[in-house]
């Protein structure tokens, strides 16, 4: 894989995760290597890589060293955070900022969005994170990843749902972006070909009970009812 090269001589075509990675353990506290680890942040972003470590190393220079505080990196380390859920990143990385710059955009944003998800509110958050589309656009993946993890939590109620609701949750563009988008994800989720228009949710210790229920019951289940009790659990 190609990394970012270093703009110093002698260490030239060294690949960035591989160089930050011994950063990290030799000068972690040393906020002359930040412009290292914001170039791999950055990397992260474009290549829809997560190092959860590196990035946290970051926050807490920047909490060491605020004249060095960036807000890109720190808005791109959140909205990483947030596709990493059910993690904890993003609690973490937030308790690292100093109160005033918590209500400088786009954190306060970020942190609803993470509310929204955790409570369910998934039509909510999408309506919000409208508001949002620069850093959704430049942080690769960043829909798709909220998405399976929409699908994780629905999967943790529902033994099936029609395509049309799949869609208007995970907001996509009708049935059949919905039907795609199951079938490219490894969760085993399968049309059910009893009864179009739905897919089926593969059993689980979770799921298993709503099974017995009625389809109708289940349609009437709210994603934030399904959270509430899921966020206990990640915190």
């Amino acid at each position: 894989k190609r990394g970012i090269k270093m703009a110093e001589g002698g260490g030239e075509g060294m690949d960035l995760e591989t160089e930050v990675t011994g950063l990290l353990q030799t000068r972690r506290y040393d906020p002359e290597i930040l412009p290292r680890l914001e170039a791999y942040v950055v990397q992260q972003v474009e290549l829809r890589k997560y190092d959860s470590d590196a990035n946290m190393a970051v926050m807490k220079l920047y909490q060491f060293y605020p004249e060095r505080y960036d807000e890109r990196t720190v808005a791109r380390i959140l909205a990483k955070a947030l596709m990493a859920l059910p993690a904890t990143d993003f609690l973490c990385a937030t308790y690292m900022i100093a109160l005033p710059r918590q209500a400088e955009h786009p954190l306060p944003l970020l942190a609803e969005l993470v509310r929204l998800l955790e409570t369910g509110m998934f039509e909510q958050f999408w309506a919000r994170a409208s508001e949002l589309k620069a850093l959704r656009a430049e942080v690769k993946g960043f829909d798709d990843d909220v998405r399976k993890f929409m699908l994780s939590v629905i999967a943790r109620t529902y033994s099936r749902i029609g395509l049309d609701e799949l869609a208007r949750v995970l907001s996509l563009e009708g049935s059949t972006a919905a039907e795609e988008f199951v079938r490219a994800e490894p969760f085993g989720w399968k049309v059910d070909p009893a009864a179009a228009g739905c897919v089926v949710v593969p059993r689980s210790e979770h799921n298993s009970a709503s099974a017995a229920h009625s389809s109708a019951h289940r349609e009437r289940v709210s994603f934030r009812t399904i959270v509430a009790s899921r966020s206990l659990f990640t915190h």
